[in-house]
């Protein structure tokens, strides 16, 4: 099956945010500038290497200010975007990424099947332990580690962390993956006081989708029904009824010119990391992957329905309050990035 649009879109930009971000770290500790390494930050010598630049601790007053505007940015874009932190850019959403098309490229059929599983995980124990090493890379010159490393002579310390950080690279990716994202990670819990009312989210687009259930002839779309989208407050009530059955009872049963384009064919779910029904409202575990989007436009494609009733768009963007109020938040943290780099560009001049 050809790939919709929108999914050929949402994948084109996450094979490129990662490609970059890859490939920054990666090579990063091989780049030299002026005969000094780009970035090292060695603590035998209380010295960071910065792009030609050699900071003492007490000449590092700027990057303070750099990471203060930095986190104001992330914060900025967040309740502007929406997680795109956490769906494109996080270091363990990417590496997940990369150990699933991993796990496609070595999926065999035949004699070949049961090779499959350990081939993955050779491949990914080899990609740990490059990750480990381009860690290590960043505290001491990269040459003369792999040096080490290939004639077994690594020091102590370099050891430690290199197994250390390529265990900990393979056990998260292989065991843990979004796991850590919803229980570990503190940004999911930070969401709700970073965004705001007009934050775009990965939503369920319920007026179009209820009442939803499984019917034996498919026929159009309620965008070309006389149907029609539900009113909100009805489209509200029946995903109450569906996601708490115990409470609100069963669903009443509904004919098919009356059911909404939604087929209740799980793919949404199925496809969710962490088990997620995007359907039943925001969660703040979450992280916005984009995975129910894919999963649904398929579903979509196949019955011949429009695609987009899983989308990325603001929560009450209908609303005439919502879309004219002022917001404070994205004007608050882009004053305090602003005022952030303008104290690193002062601390900076009076440094040098």
């Amino acid at each position: 099956m050809s790939l919709s649009q929108g999914k050929r879109a949402r994948l084109a930009l996450r094979i490129c945010v990662a490609t970059a971000l890859l490939a920054a770290f990666f090579l990063l500790p091989w780049l030299r500038v002026a005969g000094q390494p780009a970035l090292l930050l060695d603590l035998s010598a209380r010295q960071l290497h910065l792009f030609g630049l050699t900071l003492q601790p007490e000449g590092a007053l700027p990057l303070l200010w750099l990471a203060i505007a930095a986190v104001a940015a992330l914060c900025w874009a967040t309740v502007l975007f929406g997680r795109l932190w956490c769906s494109h850019a996080c270091p363990q959403t990417v590496l997940t990424r990369v150990f699933r098309a991993l796990d496609r490229l070595t999926t065999f059929n035949g004699p070949l099947k049961p090779a499959g599983p350990l081939l993955r995980h050779l491949l990914w124990a080899a990609f740990a332990l490059w990750t480990g090493l381009s860690f290590v890379g960043y505290f001491s010159p990269m040459a003369p580690l792999l040096h080490d490393a290939l004639q077994l002579q690594l020091g102590g310390w370099e050891s430690f962390w290199v197994a250390f950080y390529a265990l900990a690279t393979w056990a998260n990716v292989v065991y843990l993956h979004e796991q850590v994202c919803s229980h570990l990670c503190p940004y999911s819990r930070l969401q709700h006081l970073i965004s705001d009312s007009r934050t775009p989210t990965v939503q369920y687009n319920a007026r179009r989708g209820e009442p939803r259930g499984a019917r034996e002839a498919i026929g159009e779309s309620v965008l070309a029904r006389a149907r029609g989208l539900l009113d909100p407050v009805t489209a509200n009530d029946y995903v109450f009824r569906a996601a708490h059955p115990a409470i609100a009872g069963a669903m009443p049963k509904f004919s098919p010119a009356h059911l909404g384009d939604c087929n209740d064919c799980g793919a949404c779910v199925q496809a969710c990391p962490i088990g997620l029904d995007i359907r039943n409202g925001a969660n703040s575990r979450c992280i916005e992957c984009g995975a129910c989007e894919d999963a649904c436009d398929e579903a979509m494609a196949r019955i011949h329905f429009p695609e987009g009733m899983i989308h990325r768009a603001i929560p009450f963007a209908s609303e005439e309050d919502a879309a004219t109020g002022l917001r404070l938040r994205p004007l608050l943290f882009a004053g305090v990035m602003l005022a952030a780099l303008v104290m690193m560009v002062l601390s900076a001049r009076a440094r040098f």
